[in-house]
């Protein structure tokens, strides 16, 4: 598990209307190796504690929390390697995600 930092994409810019609430929030991970991800991604948990609102219309809102990937099986080196990952609901991207720590 780490310690996150997530950044949302505005809806204005495709991503979604609000962050969603503290408290268990899942999703499709996108690592910058990834080619052919769609065909072969990895869902992540988040635990999300807290989301600090824009200081302006222009900013995104950014939630702090941790992640881990869903199942034991997964390619847990992709978070060891990785500094930041983009993360999708469906087709659209409405995250990037910053590892801060392992905890």
């Amino acid at each position: 598990m780490y310690q996150v930092k997530v950044e949302w994409i505005s809806a204005r810019d495709g991503g979604r209307k609000a962050p969603p609430p503290a408290g268990r929030y899942f999703a499709v991970s996108r690592f910058p190796e990834d080619k052919e991800w769609q065909n072969n991604a990895w869902s992540v948990v988040f635990e999300l504690t807290a989301t600090l609102m824009p200081a302006d219309k222009n900013d995104s809102f950014v939630s702090e929390g941790s992640v881990r990937f869903l199942v034991e099986n997964a390619p847990h080196e992709r978070m060891k390697k990785s500094s930041c990952f983009d993360i999708y609901e469906g087709p659209k991207k409405v995250a990037k995600v910053f590892l801060l720590s392992r905890v």
